[in-house]
């Protein structure tokens, strides 16, 4: 996706926040500050991939201050507990929900999951137990998910499922499971270690037990903060070349892959928070879960 100009103050906005947010002494962080921002400004244009952009700019701050992926480290920790006792609740309430109506429930929780995103300016991470009562009332802007049903329902099918946000990964495994329940195959794939901003890496993958509940796990083999093609692993790669179909969360696979042909069907799980990728998908979809099939 090539970048719109609030892309600029977004990216910029997230990278000083971190800064500020880590254990540095106060001249160490003024200086760094200067660098990330001053680096960022000469290197953004029209023409760079946004996603790849922004995975550049978070590497190179972490190579500058390590603290910014114990930071990171640490709000994982945090939101993957949160959510796992939170899983409860919406066990005992998909009981009495049957076929599709439970599908499309799992579908909603696993997209509000999405909203715990720390790497956008003008978003405020939700903060607040994600309730059934939530779940149902939840505004929904574009809608596939029968579309989805339909393809897997009768089994059979190899997807590879692109993990995002910690926090929201416990979430997407209650609709993963019920997938694999339809007879389905699903591999896995999160980030490296450190990760990028506080999506899930391979350390919070082990800790919420995540091979248990898939066919396969492998990580990107890159610290990307989506599947680049030019630079994951070919272990990652042989993942995306045995499924015939993808599951992509959150926002930089939208970004990425909505441009990219895989040669598969790709269905994106998000909620947009910012007007960029909002626009892209429809005018009004921002703060909206979008259910989005892409064929190609």
């Amino acid at each position: 996706m090539k970048p719109d100009i609030q892309c600029l103050r977004c990216i910029m906005s997230t990278r000083l926040r971190e800064i500020e947010q880590v254990s540095l002494e106060r001249n160490e962080k003024l200086t760094l500050s200067k660098e990330i921002a001053a680096k960022i400004i000469e290197q953004f244009n029209w023409n760079i991939e946004l996603t790849d952009f922004a995975s550049e700019v978070f590497k190179y701050l972490v190579s500058r201050a390590p603290e910014v992926a114990e930071y990171y480290r640490n709000v994982k920790r945090t939101l993957n507990k949160r959510a796992l006792e939170n899983i409860e609740l919406h066990e005992r309430y998909i009981v009495q929900l049957n076929s599709y109506a439970k599908f499309m429930y799992l579908v909603k929780l696993s997209a509000i999951g999405n909203l715990l995103d720390y790497g956008v300016a003008d978003h405020k991470p939700l903060d607040e137990t994600i309730t059934p009562t939530i779940v149902e009332k939840y505004d929904v802007a574009v809608d596939d998910s029968y579309e989805l049903y339909k393809k897997l329902i009768s089994g059979g099918v190899k997807i590879t499922w692109l993990f995002d946000n910690a926090g929201e990964a416990p979430y997407d495994l209650l609709l993963i499971n019920e997938i694999r329940k339809m007879g389905n195959t699903v591999y896995g794939l999160v980030k490296d270690e450190p990760g990028f901003q506080n999506d899930i890496s391979i350390e919070d993958a082990e800790y919420l037990n995540l091979s248990f509940y898939l066919d396969e796990l492998k990580t990107y083999g890159c610290n990307c903060s989506t599947i680049h093609l030019n630079h994951i692993s070919n272990e990652a790669r042989s993942i995306l070349e045995k499924s015939n179909m993808i599951i992509a969360k959150g926002m930089s696979h939208f970004e990425y892959l909505s441009e990219v042909n895989l040669g598969k069907p790709v269905f994106f799980i998000l909620i947009p928070k910012c007007e960029p990728v909002a626009r892209k998908i429809r005018e009004d979809s921002r703060g909206k879960i979008v259910v989005l099939f892409k064929q190609r």
